[in-house]
């Protein structure tokens, strides 16, 4: 069998699973039995938001086709959409379907009916429907749906049904309703006539969606279900395997068939059922199995008469056939190394692997994390099918893991002047794809920003990235502190206050950002970066220090640089220190810890009149002793 062959084998597996599915899901929802009527009232998510109007004779409400619905009106819509002040809600089927919406008038309670026809031989029905107020909470008023079920020939009041009230919620509330009722003999179709009932004057709005049919209780429905399968053989599984030439038998166990009619049926490329000719007996055997037969195959059951009709005959699931299996061997190779290996094989019952360097494995599917080049080479998948004779196939295939051509010559961390820039180039062989996180897809590009850069690089299923982390600095700056005069004995711990320098370089010749000064002398600093360099200096003095302060008496702030402030005329000795200046009236107007600031003889930057001030000084002398002093200053303008 071709590879081909074998995924159309394999999509024919997926969608039959699909329709199971679905069908069960269906006949749980209102009977085990077969649908003959069905209302949705039609659309999909492709369709308009509004569609057409019912069948003439379906309802007595008039067609509302796009805007408000008024009383007495109906309309189909995918959605409330606001309208009437309804809650917000869609469809009940969650297909993207219509609903029919009811705006309710007392005078016209009949708002749908219907004629179901085509019951084989049921002898019972189940109807069922849902249904939902289109009312806020709190608001709505009582309602419920009332059903009749008539025979149209003479009727006969078959069946009726009251729903429960409807709720009223914030938000479109469905509810499922069902009953079921026994068919006379004869009865061949029904009359559905769907009312509403309130106590209130004013009802409320509502709803209704898919109405559904159901006939249960004939003989073939309950001898065949969804959940039988026919065998192959003997065996059920997907799919059973054979050998080329065998006799294959396809039976139905556990189903009666006595007074059925039978029909076995293959599926065709387009997913279709086609009857198998002279094949309408309950055994169906294929005499000499060819590739050509690797299909699904299923059975058609029906009470004797009714096997054409589509509403009353059934099929069976179907059951997959693969004729003399050729395995072939899957992959994602030829790979990038550092990627996923992935190797398998479709089918198989047991399936062994052997491969490059002592490799060995079991299992349909095989996975290799991060493959590099030792993970090359032949790999060899022994496969064996569990059939009515020995099918063993050893299959090779050479896996490429192709080393990484791809290279990247960027520093990670990279650092630029103010208003330069920095060139990448990343240019690989011809064809590779580049993609920058600027969104660049050239190899080059010119960088003047700060921030992280990052470069991935394409060539065939090989790709590789890396970053590099841009800063962008400016030229250092430097400062010393004033100019100062310390007492002989004393220490100064001189730092170099900088942004951006990474070098030091003293008058001292030390290299530290701060060095310890002990003698007078002018200091400088010079500091430096890839960006540039600058430098500072300052004049230390020292001299012979008393244990107490030497105050002036006047000053000038006249701005001329010369006795500006008023301060103790050198600082050296001090330890702790606090100055405050009063005025005439004993206010304090100036006050510091900071014995290197004095007074500018301005208060909140005002400048105060000329004349006499008061100031009181208090400090600790380099021995420990506590000073507190007072006088008086004269301001002088």
């Amino acid at each position: 069998m071709s590879r081909q062959t074998n995924i159309e084998l394999i999509r024919f597996i997926a969608v039959l699973l699909f329709v199971s599915s679905v069908s069960m899901q269906i006949s749980a929802q209102c009977g085990n039995g077969i649908v003959v009527f069905r209302e949705s009232f039609g659309g999909s998510f492709s369709s308009a938001d509004f569609g057409p109007p019912l069948s003439l004779g379906k309802t007595s409400y008039g067609y509302n086709a796009s805007g408000s619905i008024q009383e007495g009106e109906y309309g189909l819509r995918k959605h409330t959409g606001g309208m009437n002040n309804w809650v917000e809600g869609n469809d009940n089927t969650g297909q993207g379907g219509y609903m029919l919406m009811i705006r309710s008038k007392n005078a016209i309670s009949s708002f749908y009916e219907a004629t179901v026809s085509g019951f084989c031989r049921a002898q019972s029905q189940v109807l069922c429907f849902s249904a939902a107020s289109l009312s806020r909470k709190g608001i709505g008023k009582d309602v419920t749906i009332h059903v009749q079920v008539h025979n149209p020939g003479n009727q006969q009041l078959l069946a009726e049904f009251t729903s429960q009230a409807l709720k009223n919620n914030d938000s479109i509330s469905w509810s499922s309703f069902s009953f079921g009722y026994p068919l006379p003999n004869g009865v061949s179709s029904v009359q559905l006539n769907f009312f509403f009932t309130s106590s209130s004057s004013a009802p409320d709005d509502f709803a209704i969606d898919d109405i559904r049919v159901t006939n249960i209780g004939s003989s073939f429905v309950n001898g065949a279900s969804s959940n039988e399968y026919p065998f192959i053989n003997g065996r059920y599984e997907y799919p059973v395997f054979a050998c080329l030439n065998e006799s294959v038998s396809f039976t139905m166990p556990g189903v009666s068939l006595i007074g059925k009619e039978v029909q076995w049926e293959r599926m065709m490329p387009d997913y279709s059922y086609q009857a198998i000719p002279g094949a309408n007996q309950p055994v169906f055997i294929i005499d000499s199995a060819k590739r050509a037969d690797s299909r699904f195959y299923r059975l058609r059951i029906a009470d004797s008469g009714y096997l054409q009709s589509a509403n009353c005959s059934y099929p069976t699931s179907p059951v997959g056939l693969h004729v003399d299996p050729e395995p072939v061997i899957e992959s994602n190779a030829p790979i990038c190394e550092g990627k996923d290996l992935s190797i398998s094989v479709a089918e198989g019952s047991y399936v062994s692997w052997t491969g490059p360097n002592g490799f060995t494995a079991t299992g349909k599917k095989i996975a290799i994390p991060g493959a590099g080049a030792l993970n090359s080479g032949v790999y060899t998948a022994n496969v064996t099918y569990n059939a009515g004779c020995v099918l063993n196939f050893s299959v090779k295939d050479t896996i490429q893991v192709l080393a990484n051509p791809i290279r990247i010559n960027i520093p990670a961390d990279t650092v630029i002047c103010q208003g330069q820039s920095i060139a990448f180039d990343v240019t690989n062989a011809s064809g590779s794809l580049y993609n920058w996180s600027t969104g660049s897809a050239s190899p080059k590009i010119t960088i003047h920003t700060a921030g992280l850069y990052t470069i991935i690089i394409y060539q065939g299923s090989c790709m590789k990235s890396a970053s590099s982390k841009i800063r962008v600095i400016e030229k250092p700056l430097v400062q010393l502190r004033a100019d100062t005069t310390f007492c002989i004995g004393d220490t100064l711990l001189l730092k170099a206050l900088t942004a951006n320098a990474d070098r030091f370089l003293w008058s001292t010749q030390d290299k530290a950002p701060e060095i310890l000064v002990t003698q007078k002398g002018r200091y400088s600093v010079q500091v430096s970066n890839q960006c540039g360099i600058a430098s500072a200096f300052v004049n230390i003095g020292f001299i012979r220090c008393s244990e107490e302060l030497i105050i002036p008496t006047a000053f000038t702030p006249n701005r001329d640089g010369l006795n500006d402030v008023f301060r103790p005329l050198q600082d050296a000795s001090i330890k702790q220190y606090e100055l405050k200046i009063y005025n005439r009236w004993g206010q304090v107007i100036f006050t510091t810890r900071d014995i290197a600031k004095g007074w500018d003889g301005t208060l909140n930057r005002i400048p105060q009149p000329s004349g006499g001030y008061i100031w009181l000084m208090e400090y600790i002398s380099k021995s420990g002793r506590k000073h507190t002093e007072t006088g008086t200053l004269s301001l002088i303008r």
